[in-house]
């Protein structure tokens, strides 16, 4: 029976080295496997709305669903308290996929005597 020699300095650094590389080819090939990718789909929702002095402050999370960037996010608030419909509106100017940003809208008349709802009513694609 023979009895098997240990490996040279040589051997383990050509070793560690052929590993090395196979790794990162397998890596390059994992990173290059596209994932999903959903188009933007910005959304606005209602956070909280405050008494500010004689204004009230709702403020508004605007989020964009998709992978993709959207920019330019038009966001509309609508209130309606009786007869009377007050609109305000506010650009975001962009937001990455999965990216949530705030915005504030100020409204005279309180939310919560009337209806009040907030949408995104547009965005571009860059």
């Amino acid at each position: 029976m023979t009895s098997r020699q240990p490996r040279s300095p040589a051997e383990w650094a050509s070793l560690i080295g052929s590993a090395a590389i196979v790794f990162f080819v397998v890596a390059l090939i994992v990173v290059q496997i596209p994932g999903e990718d959903r188009p933007a789909a910005p959304t606005a929702r209602v956070e909280d709305v405050r008494r500010v002095g004689e204004a009230f402050h709702v403020e508004v999370a605007v989020r964009n669903r998709g992978d993709r960037t959207a920019a330019q996010v038009q966001v509309t608030a609508d209130l309606t308290v009786g007869e009377e419909t007050s609109t305000a509106e506010q650009t975001v100017d962009f937001l990455s996929g999965g990216e949530e940003q705030q915005v504030i809208f100020v409204f005279d008349e309180d939310p919560s005597s009337g209806e009040l709802r907030v949408s995104v009513t547009g965005f571009a694609v860059p």
